[in-house]
């Protein structure tokens, strides 16, 4: 496609410093997960987006954790383009080479925690929408950013429990993919299973039963589900996942074990049923500890619960939004790459709320740069980033329309 004049005019607005600016702003307020609140970074997205002119509500999660929504535009008209965002980081950790909320610029790079995941996204959404709105302020869109995203979900959770479901064209999620279009992406459940059994001294441990010896089971049963997944993956996404992440238990060396709990990240594929995937797994791992029958196994109890569940989406490559959003980034300088995503992203809640089709694309790259010491984004990315940005929600809003519908 080629660039008609007003967006020519849009994209001549954006500029590369104020859009590294912005993110070194954003990256200084911190907001790590766990261990701080997103209510800095929430504040000083308001305040940008107020003096652009958007229409901004703070919706209380939790004290001092806000989710942000900014509205630009003649709502009348449409909801257009949704973006969707996080305010949260992870903790910054040990191993920089610089003060990592600095955010100090070295050359075409950012330097600091939040930088590529997701503070740069978030800016150059923020200076997309402001440049559309000053060449074309009739036009629908929307920014969402939302808290704990690294951990809980609990701000997409709250959003979609408040917010009603909008008429949008379409949902841009602003994630680091190193400026390549995602059409889906895998979900993630976060699953915690405890073992009881029974407390006796370590000289006598026929007595007890051991909840860290039976949990090898459960083990097992996971190992066991992985393995058929891999055998069966999906056409696009591949497969489902199971990783153990931690395991806890026992009270001392000297004393049978009575209790053990392990947390575990299972990703799943958009059509797959946590509660399912987690009695499946119950079932399984009982049957195994049954059928080793080592001593005290009749008093081991197993139970399990879903923690977090970020759904997954797939949005049809072959579609009308697709073929938009590659040629936008086209057209704003990149080379219009489509892929699929293995992470996972809160995406897949607004595609089921709202009913609308979801992309992932955005500045730096999610398993180079982002969540590592010296995480970094370049600002030529930041740049390109915004240009994609403001043209897909230019396209987005007229697409369709009436053009009896526009105001003069």
């Amino acid at each position: 496609m080629s660039i008609s004049d007003a967006e020519q005019a849009v994209i001549d607005r954006l500029d590369p410093d104020a859009i590294a600016e912005l993110t070194a702003e954003l990256v200084r307020v911190g907001g790590e997960n766990p261990g701080g609140t997103e209510e800095a970074t929430a504040t000083r997205l308001a305040f940008a987006l107020r003096a652009l002119g958007a229409e901004v509500t703070l919706q209380t999660v939790e004290p001092g954790r806000p989710n942000l929504i900014a509205r630009m535009g003649d709502h009348r008209l449409g909801d257009g383009i949704l973006f969707l965002g996080h305010s949260d980081v992870v903790p910054a950790g040990e191993g920089w080479t610089r003060d990592s909320y600095a955010c100090l610029r070295e050359g075409d790079a950012l330097y600091g925690r939040g930088t590529t995941d997701m503070k740069g996204g978030l800016a150059a959404v923020v200076s997309a929408m402001a440049a559309v709105n000053a060449e074309l302020p009739h036009l629908p869109m929307t920014l969402v950013v939302t808290v704990d995203e690294e951990l809980g979900a609990k701000g997409v959770l709250h959003y979609i429990e408040h917010e009603p479901v909008g008429s949008y064209r379409a949902c841009i999620v602003a994630e680091p993919t190193n400026l390549v279009t995602i059409t889906a992406c895998r979900g993630a459940m976060n699953v915690r299973v405890s073992l009881e059994g029974a407390s006796a001294h370590a000289g006598k441990p026929d007595e007890g039963a051991n909840a860290i010896i039976a949990v090898t089971e459960v083990i097992a049963a996971v190992e066991a589900d992985d393995a058929a997944l891999r055998r069966q993956p999906h056409p696009v996404l591949g497969s489902g996942t199971w990783s153990v992440g931690t395991i806890e238990g026992g009270h001392g060396t000297s004393i049978v074990a009575d209790r053990c709990t392990l947390t575990i990240d299972r990703r799943i594929l958009p059509d797959e049923q946590p509660d399912a995937i987690l009695n499946n797994l119950l079932a399984d791992a009982r049957c195994r500890i049954r059928d080793r029958a080592r001593v005290g196994t009749d008093r081991i109890r197993v139970s399990g619960e879903v923690e977090m569940v970020m759904p997954g989406f797939e949005t049809e490559p072959e579609s009308e939004l697709v073929n938009a959003a590659v040629h936008a980034v086209r057209d704003a300088g990149g080379d219009g790459s489509v892929g699929v995503w293995t992470a996972a992203c809160e995406g897949g809640f607004l595609h089921r709320h709202h009913g609308v089709d979801c992309l992932v694309f955005g500045p730096g790259d999610l398993t180079t740069q982002a969540h590592q010491p010296d995480e970094h984004v370049f600002v030529s990315d930041l740049h390109l980033a915004a240009r994609a940005y403001a043209l897909m929600a230019v396209r987005a809003a007229l697409a369709g329309r009436n053009p009896a519908q526009t105001p003069n």
